[in-house]
């Protein structure tokens, strides 16, 4: 699974614990090993600027901000990054609105190992 390199380090953005943890666990059953974590916007800052993720799985509500303002600010700081949006809302319209910010993949929760597989494997075509 050397191939998936490149997309490497991975940061995921997402207020629940079990989901991050489920996340990380899914993708280092991958091969994947970069893999950093954050509550929240704020605790999510520093490690976008000290790691500079190549792919970033971001949940859409977060307490401290809306998930769409924080894709509007990687695109616009950190344009190599790819966005996977996560939601448990995946309506049409959440979907449409990510996808024209500038999300490269969006993952409907609750999520499973081979969704998570597909969308890297796209990623990978494009990286």
């Amino acid at each position: 699974m050397e191939l998936v390199r490149p997309l490497e380090p991975i940061l995921i953005i997402d207020d629940v614990e079990e989901v991050r943890s489920y996340l990380i666990e899914i993708l280092e059953n991958l091969g994947f090993e970069e893999i950093y974590e954050s509550k929240d916007f704020s605790s999510a800052k520093p490690l976008l600027q000290s790691k500079a993720p190549n792919v970033l799985f971001l949940d859409i509500e977060l307490p401290d901000t809306d998930g769409t303002q924080i894709l509007e600010y990687v695109n616009d700081k950190y344009p190599n990054t790819h966005v996977i949006m996560c939601s448990g809302h995946n309506s049409l319209e959440n979907v449409q609105n990510t996808w024209e910010l500038g999300a490269k993949g969006f993952i409907a929760k609750p999520f499973n190992a081979k969704k998570v597989d597909t969308v890297m494997k796209r990623l990978e075509m494009i990286a």
